[in-house]
C-alpha cells in the first residue's frame, strides 16, 4: 500500500462550545480532533486497535474561528514492527479555499485487548514524488526514539502546581484505557492555568512538543499532573508537565512533554512583561518551533491532495 492510499479525511464544524473567550477554536479541542484523525488512520491501516505513543511539533499555524469548517487529513508515513508514524494536518475550509491550520507528527502502537504491542503485519511504500517526506519521517522517527528513551522533563522545586482527576469510562474508547486525545484535552487546560498563574494574560496554544506517552492510564486510575514554567520569551511562555497515574496497579510515570502559549492580549502577539527564563535546551526548542512555524505559514496550497508538509521539504 502506498502512503497516499492510507489517507483518511473528516470534517468538523466549530460551534460555540468549542471556542475560547477570543472566539477561536480552543487548543484542547484541536488536539483532541487531531488525535482522532491520527487514530482512525492508524487503526484503519493496522486493522486493529492502536494507542498514541508519541506526539511532536504540532504547530497552530492559522486561527480557526467560530462557525468554521475544519478539514482533517492523516497519512501513515512509516511502519515498524508494532508502530506507525502518522502525519496529521488540518485546514480551515472557507468555500473552495483551504488554509493550513495545524500540522502534527505522531507515533501509534498497535495493541491487543490488554494494551500489549502487536505486530502491524504490513508496510507502506513511498509514492513517487513523496520521497523527501518519507525520508524526513525516517529521520524524525530516529530522533523521536532518542526523546522517548530520555527521562523527559523533571518536576523540580519550582513546579508548585499539582492537579488530580479520576480517569472515567467517558475518557476512554474501550472502557479500559484512557484515550490519548482526552488526556491532551486535559493537559492543554492545566498547562494554560500554569502559564496564567505565572503571568496573567490572554494566551492561545501555539505549539505542542515532545509529548511521550510512556505507560497506559486505566479507567479508575487517579491521574496526577505536575506543571511548571520552563521558558519565558518576549511573547511566548513554555510549560512543561509530568503525568503520573496511581491505583490498583501502583504509581507510575505515564506521560511528559511541553506546551507553548503566546500572549494575545492585544489581539496579536504581545509582550510578556516578566523576566526571561529558560536553559539552552528550552531556547533551542523555541527557535526550532518558531522557524518551522514561519515556514509553514508561507506555504501555498498543493495542486493535488498532497500533504502541505511535503511542499516544505521540496
Amino acid at each position: 500500500m502506498r502512503v497516499s492510499e492510507t489517507l483518511v479525511e473528516n470534517l468538523r464544524l466549530v460551534s460555540q462550545r468549542h471556542v475560547n473567550p477570543l472566539g477561536t477554536l480552543y487548543g484542547g479541542y484541536m488536539l483532541l480532533w487531531l488525535v482522532d484523525s491520527g487514530s482512525v488512520a492508524a487503526m484503519n491501516f493496522a486493522e486493529g486497535n492502536a494507542a498514541l505513543g508519541f506526539l511532536d511539533r504540532i504547530h497552530f499555524v492559522h486561527p480557526v474561528r467560530l462557525g468554521d469548517l475544519v478539514l482533517f487529513r492523516a497519512w501513515v508515513v512509516g511502519v515498524r514492527k508494532s508502530s506507525m508514524s502518522v502525519l496529521v494536518e488540518s485546514y480551515v475550509k472557507r468555500g473552495s479555499e483551504l488554509a493550513l491550520a495545524t500540522v502534527g507528527r505522531m507515533i501509534y502502537v498497535k495493541i491487543d485487548q490488554n494494551g500489549m504491542p502487536q505486530p502491524v503485519g504490513k508496510a507502506v511504500e513511498c509514492d513517487k514524488g513523496w520521497e523527501k517526506l518519507c525520508g524526513y519521517f525516517q529521520q524524525w522517527r530516529s530522533w523521536a526514539d532518542s526523546v522517548i528513551e530520555a527521562e523527559g522533563p523533571s518536576a523540580d522545586a519550582s513546579w508548585h502546581s499539582v492537579s488530580r482527576f479520576l480517569a472515567m469510562p467517558e475518557d476512554s474508547l474501550d472502557g479500559v484505557l484512557m484515550y490519548g486525545g482526552r488526556l491532551l484535552f486535559r493537559l492543554d487546560e492545566l498547562a494554560f492555568i500554569e502559564a496564567f498563574s505565572y503571568y496573567p494574560t490572554v494566551y492561545v496554544t501555539a505549539s505542542v512538543n515532545r509529548i511521550v506517552f510512556r505507560k497506559a492510564i486505566f479507567v479508575g486510575d487517579i491521574v496526577e499532573v505536575k506543571t511548571g514554567v520552563t521558558y519565558v520569551g518576549t511573547t511566548s511562555i513554555e510549560v512543561g508537565f509530568v503525568v503520573e497515574a496511581y491505583g490498583f496497579r501502583g504509581r507510575r510515570r505515564v506521560a511528559d512533554g511541553y506546551f507553548t502559549f503566546v500572549n494575545m492580549a492585544g489581539g496579536r502577539p504581545s509582550e510578556i512583561k516578566a523576566p526571561q527564563l529558560g536553559d539552552e535546551a528550552a531556547r533551542m526548542r523555541k527557535e526550532e518551533s518558531v522557524k518551522e512555524a514561519k515556514m509553514l505559514r508561507g506555504l501555498k496550497p498543493p495542486e493535488e491532495e498532497q500533504p502541505w508538509l511535503l511542499s516544505l521539504l521540496l
